[in-house]
């Protein structure tokens, strides 16, 4: 891997951890457990301008970082995000690659329902019981309201070309 293509995914995993960092703060917006998962315009970029190995070691990385840097490593809050981050990436990478039709708002959407169903799956696990699939409606109907948000950030921002004249420059 070129020198220019590591300080590139050095500075949007960086970008990815102090979002979702900053993110973390940010008390629930009116159902719990809801958050717009902001650190997800840096992967949906990753996945589509520099590609699916990218993204997904940034993905973990930001996941496990944020996790030390919380002090929630290993913890059920943990658990639930590096669930909700690899299902929502591995259905990503699916739709992006294999079902060509999806534009990069629909990927979000997709993404951003698996990440909670993830979520779902670690917190019924961890607490027991099944009745927690219950809230699954409920926050599926907000994570598609951010999907979008996220997808439109990515979009436009890939749309300015940055991460593209980077490539192009570097020759990577």
């Amino acid at each position: 891997m070129k020198v220019q293509k590591m300080a590139l995914l050095g500075i949007l995993t960086a970008a990815a951890i102090v979002i979702a960092t900053l993110e973390s703060f940010i008390p629930s917006i009116g159902i719990p457990g809801v958050k717009l998962g902001l650190a997800n315009i840096v992967i949906l970029i990753i996945l589509y301008e520099l590609g699916i190995v990218e993204a997904v070691i940034v993905n973990v990385l930001r996941v496990i970082v944020v996790g030390l840097v919380r002090g929630t490593f290993l913890s059920m809050g943990f658990l639930m995000s590096l669930t909700g981050c690899a299902l929502s990436l591995g259905i990503m990478i699916v739709f992006y690659v294999l079902i060509k039709k999806f534009s990069i708002i629909g990927v979000s959407v997709i993404g951003s329902v698996f990440h909670v169903t993830g979520q779902i799956i670690i917190a019924m696990f961890f607490l027991g019981t099944a009745y927690i699939f219950l809230y699954l409606p409920v926050i599926a109907i907000s994570a598609i309201i951010t999907g979008v948000f996220v997808g439109i950030v990515a979009k436009l921002i890939i749309k300015t070309g940055i991460i593209k004249k980077q490539r192009e420059k570097y020759n990577f």
